[in-house]
């Protein structure tokens, strides 16, 4: 599972805003919220616009069975 923290910590590392993470993942500002605080996850296309726009590897990604 991805941590939300982890999601804000890479973007405020690569600089983006919270407006830029939002139009990259398709989301609204109040679901960039609800995913910092866990409340709500991405999914997996999600992850991967995040990944190809940070260009910085998730750590807690697991494999589901």
């Amino acid at each position: 599972m991805v941590n939300g923290r982890q999601l804000e910590s890479i973007r405020i590392q690569c600089g983006l805003s919270v407006i830029d993470m939002c139009n990259i993942m398709g989301i609204t500002e109040g679901d960039w919220r609800r995913i910092i605080k866990n409340k709500m996850r991405p999914n997996v296309y999600q992850l991967c616009l995040f990944i190809t726009a940070t260009e910085h590897p998730l750590d807690g990604i697991k494999k589901r069975r």
